[in-house]
């Protein structure tokens, strides 16, 4: 089994495959987000991922892995990362992080869900106020990447 990571850029072609690529990005987001935490379908298909670039890991053909990387005012936000529930704890998760760290210049920022706090610190994210606020009913804080170095060494496949 090989994993594929692709990468939808911000300026994507809405092709028929880049637009089964980026159905395929939502299934993982819908079973992790939707099913697995309750977030309301119109909560996390905010209209918005057209616009945004998107990353997605494949085992062999199947998606199981995806992050959405969009360009807001205040910078460049990586957000709805998601894993399969029973791809977890295989690294994935800081995998798609890196490469998503990778891909972006400046300005990188998320929102972390608080349960996941730990998880970005390590990756080297750090809190940017002490403030904790609700996204979906969800506790998240605020947190940027001030890191220069932001290469990682994944392959990744550019559509």
């Amino acid at each position: 089994m090989k994993d594929s990571v692709i990468y939808l850029p911000f300026d994507w072609e809405h092709t028929p495959e880049n637009l089964a690529l980026l159905a395929q990005c939502q299934a993982v987001r819908r079973t992790v987000f939707v099913e697995g935490q309750g977030v309301p379908e119109a909560v996390d298909f905010d209209g918005n991922d057209e616009c945004s670039a998107h990353l997605l890991i494949l085992k062999d053909t199947e998606a199981i892995a995806t992050a959405r990387i969009r360009k807001t005012d205040r910078g460049t936000k990586l957000e709805r990362i998601a894993v399969l529930p029973a791809y977890r704890g295989t690294g994935l998760g800081e995998h798609i992080v890196r490469c998503g760290i990778s891909l972006i210049d400046e300005g990188l920022y998320i929102h972390a869900q608080m349960a996941s706090l730990g998880f970005y610190t390590r990756l080297g994210f750090v809190q940017e106020h002490a403030e904790i606020f609700y996204e979906a009913d969800i506790p998240h804080t605020a947190m940027i990447y001030p890191h220069p170095e932001k290469e990682y060494p994944c392959q990744i496949i550019r559509r």
